[in-house]
């Protein structure tokens, strides 16, 4: 597999992966797609990503799993994101052609590795599933329709989900893997280090901006706190870290220090 890694993403996972998201590239079909969209989100100025880029003969790796790729916010925290070569409205026939046939066994290789490291079964999840925090696969219009914190309706009404799925479970070889996602998710082993400065926001200071403050509330959305994670820390965050202090049982000053930041782990 090739690699060409983007900058766009957070480093580390604040909650265990329990989504594989689908998407796709809003692209034509040709050989190179994989690459060119890699390509396109390793530049800064994209402001997004994905960990997987397929097309009908290569994939492409663009974020590790254990980083956060920035492509459907809402499953962004607890998500594997996939870009398969394609367009949302290419319809029924769209999803028949040869390319496209050849694209869905690709993915659905690469997915079931994930399945087989993570846990995932080869299951699209109804919305309230979704909701509910259970494991499986989503589309990217699943993510906005729940979270609402996106509009894209990709990979589209047409998407052959029972044809991909079942080529993901011919890939598992029979043996799925563990579905009992009623167990509480575990912790991650550790929380990340404090960064070293207080967050907090202050009206009457230029607001406080930084890879640290996007670490922070992209720790607050995966705990679902009402929050945008746009790496400035303004009166929402500060509302937010308020209300995680008294669930957590800490000082509700909207400050984020090291007692803090060490109670959202």
């Amino acid at each position: 597999m090739k690699t060409v890694l983007s900058p766009n993403r957070y480093e580390g996972r604040v909650v265990p992966i329990r989504l594989i998201v689908i998407h796709t590239m809003e692209t034509g079909e040709s050989p190179n797609v994989a690459e060119n969209v890699a390509n396109y989100f390793a530049r800064r100025s994209t402001k997004a990503s994905a960990h997987l880029c397929v097309d009908n003969d290569s994939a492409v790796r663009t974020v590790p799993d254990s980083d956060t790729a920035w492509a459907a916010p809402g499953a962004n925290s607890d998500g594997l994101q996939m870009e398969l070569a394609g367009r949302a409205g290419q319809g029924a026939a769209g999803w028949r052609d040869a390319y496209s046939k050849a694209l869905l066994r690709n993915a659905a290789r690469h997915a079931a590795v994930w399945c087989k490291k993570y846990g995932i079964p080869a299951k699209k999840l109804s919305r309230a599933e979704l909701r509910a925090g259970r494991k499986g696969f989503i589309g990217h219009v699943d993510a906005s329709a729940v979270y609402k914190r996106s509009d894209h309706s990709d990979p589209g009404s047409a998407f052959p989900w029972d044809e991909f799925l079942a080529l993901v479970r011919a890939e598992l070889d029979g043996g799925e893997p563990d579905t009992d996602d009623t167990k509480v998710f575990p912790k991650p082993p550790t929380a990340p280090r404090w960064p070293g400065r207080m967050l907090h926001y202050d009206p009457r200071r230029p607001l406080m901006t930084g890879h640290d403050v996007e670490q922070w509330q992209a720790r607050l959305e995966a705990l679902r706190y009402t929050i945008t994670v746009d790496g400035t820390f303004g009166p929402m965050t500060s509302a937010a870290t308020k209300v995680l202090q008294r669930d957590r049982h800490v000082a509700d000053d909207g400050v984020v220090g090291p007692k803090t930041w060490a109670a959202a782990w």
